[in-house]
């Protein structure tokens, strides 16, 4: 017993010295992505802290081994509680930030999150998947909303995507740049 705790905790370590990353992807995440995207890899993952609050972890995955802007996959484990209404300002804040919009367009895309929000909960995971012109949304795993809306979901992966986002570094590292 005391051998096979050892060689676990050596296997553990050797991972995180020989930097092989290991994905919080359960399952059940897997297969989700998988039934969209197919065979797909791992562009890369990083960690999103505003001042001294961890708020989540990122994935990006793409159908090759380079980043395809039409067919991907973020994924957030969320590291914090945040509610439904905080995740929807900063949401359509950041489209702002992009882009000059109208309180129209701004009350369809926020009808548009409520359909995609829920109150979020500790090491509770979002996939937002992108094929070409339409978006799938999942929390936990369980399927909340399809988007059609071209503009919105290009916009809304550009949160994380595009050179000038909020933070930059944290964009280069998912990118795997």
């Amino acid at each position: 017993m005391l051998r096979i705790l050892l060689i676990s905790v050596f296997l553990i370590f050797s991972n995180l010295a020989f930097g092989k990353y290991i994905s919080f992807l359960d399952p059940k995440s897997e297969f989700i992505i998988s039934k969209y995207l197919g065979k797909k890899f791992l562009i890369g993952s990083a960690n999103y802290s505003f001042l001294f609050w961890d708020i989540y972890d990122a994935e990006l995955y793409s159908t090759s081994k380079k980043y395809n802007s039409n067919e991907l996959a973020i994924i957030l484990k969320y590291n914090r509680s945040i509610d439904k209404e905080t995740l929807i300002r900063e949401t359509i804040n950041d489209i702002k930030e992009q882009k000059n919009i109208s309180n129209q367009q701004e009350e369809k895309w926020k009808s548009l999150l409520e359909s995609i929000y829920i109150d979020t909960k500790t090491n509770k995971k979002f996939i937002a998947i992108k094929m070409n012109n339409k978006s799938i949304f999942y929390y936990n795993n369980k399927k909340l909303h399809e988007s059609f809306d071209e503009e919105f979901n290009q916009l809304f992966f550009n949160i994380w995507l595009r050179s000038n986002s909020k933070n930059p570094n944290f964009t280069k590292t998912l990118l795997g740049q």
